[in-house]
C-alpha cells in the first residue's frame, strides 16, 4: 500500500451552483482541513459551505407563520387579568363564542386565568 495525498479545488464563488451531494462532501472537507486552528482562509471557507447548506435548507423549510402575533402581547395581558367562560354550546360554536371574560379576584393568582389562554 502506497500513501496517497487527495486535493480537492473549491470555488467558493460558485458554491450555489455545487449539487447537494458534493455541497456535503466539501462540508466533511472543509472541517477535515489540515489547515491549524483559527487559520482564516479554512475559516472562512468552512463558514461559507455552511452558510450555502442553511440557505438551501430554508428554502425548502416550512416557515412558522403564526408563532408571534401582533395580538398575542394584549392577549396575554387580558388572561392575567381575567378568565374567560364559555357561553352554552359546543366549544368553537357561535353560542359557545359568546361567552364571558370574567375578572379575577384581586387576590387571585394570575395563572389561574390559564383557561383563556387557550383561546388566542
Amino acid at each position: 500500500m502506497a500513501t496517497l495525498e487527495i486535493t480537492i479545488e473549491v470555488d467558493d464563488s460558485r458554491l450555489d451552483t455545487y449539487p447537494d451531494g458534493y455541497l456535503a462532501t466539501l462540508w466533511h472537507v472543509a472541517q477535515a482541513n489540515p489547515a491549524p486552528h483559527g487559520d482564516p482562509v479554512a475559516g472562512e471557507l468552512a463558514e461559507r459551505i455552511g452558510r450555502e447548506i442553511i440557505r438551501r435548507w430554508l428554502r425548502t423549510a416550512e416557515p412558522e407563520l403564526w408563532h408571534h402575533q401582533g395580538r398575542s402581547y394584549y392577549w396575554a395581558e387580558l388572561c392575567k387579568l381575567a378568565t374567560f367562560t364559555p357561553g352554552a354550546g359546543e366549544p368553537g360554536s357561535p353560542a359557545w363564542q359568546h361567552g364571558v371574560w370574567v375578572p379575577h379576584a384581586a387576590d387571585q393568582d394570575p395563572e389561574q386565568g390559564a383557561q383563556g389562554r387557550e383561546h388566542g
